[in-house]
């Protein structure tokens, strides 16, 4: 499997990524889903740490050719991804409808695969962009965590009271969340071009089943904690599943 993973986009893909995700949140907002919201805006923080402060500074596994400050870069980055991706698992987890499920999923690929493509058709700033980062090491982490985090949902199923209810069926819906929305990324970046045509249909998989997994469980937990928490105080009020 390839170690190096990269992208390369033309400034303008800065400008639509951002109208989607401020249409994205806009719509969250509108539609009451504000625990999505405000764990979208936690999920930029947590992927800026990683991304900026752990592999960038740190790590120095991060590599960008970028044509503005790298560290503002990864500022937008961090983002856009890090907003759409953790509040549609919270969207996902809430929702009791199936259109609820396939309003959210269709506007995630749609609005993704619209803004990589309007930015190659609209040339407003067509300074290369090139990102990258070194994995050589990471993919046995990943393993381990998703491993570790889906085992942590098994052990709290049988050991607290909140999670009794979480059935195997359920285990198995959140998995494909976490598929869902990463496969969706990979997928824009493969057709669009924007990932490297020498990235291997490896990557592609194993991003796509694991990369977002490693998350999952952890933002599960915290989802059912908070709603627990949010329940006791409003008992007559039940997670928002609009849209």
């Amino acid at each position: 499997m390839d170690s190096y993973v990269a992208r390369q986009f033309d400034v303008d893909f800065i400008y639509f990524d951002l109208l989607f995700a401020t249409i994205w949140m806009l719509l969250l907002w509108r539609q009451k889903h504000i625990l999505a919201w405000g764990f979208g805006l936690a999920g930029a923080c947590i992927v800026f740490l990683a991304d900026d402060v752990l592999w960038f500074h740190i790590q120095e596994t991060r590599f960008l050719d970028v044509p503005l400050n790298p560290d503002l870069f990864l500022v937008y980055f961090s983002f856009t991804y890090g907003m759409i991706m953790f509040s549609y698992a919270i969207v996902m987890f809430a929702a009791t409808k199936t259109k609820t499920r396939a309003f959210w999923t269709i506007l995630l690929y749609l609005g993704w695969i619209t803004s990589a493509f309007l930015s190659q058709w609209i040339p407003l700033d067509d300074h290369l962009i090139s990102v990258g980062r070194d994995m050589s090491g990471a993919r046995e982490v990943q393993v381990g965590m998703v491993v570790g985090g889906y085992l942590l949902l098994i052990v709290l199923k049988y050991t607290w009271r909140p999670m009794k209810a979480l059935a195997w069926s359920r285990m198995v819906y959140l998995f494909l969340i976490g598929v869902l929305v990463h496969f969706g990324m990979e997928f824009t970046l493969w057709i669009s071009g924007i990932r490297p045509a020498e990235t291997g249909l490896d990557v592609f998989i194993f991003n796509s089943l694991l990369e977002f997994n490693t998350g999952i469980p952890v933002l599960y937990i915290a989802w059912t904690a908070i709603t627990r928490a949010r329940n006791k105080e409003q008992p007559s009020q039940l997670p928002s599943d609009s849209g």
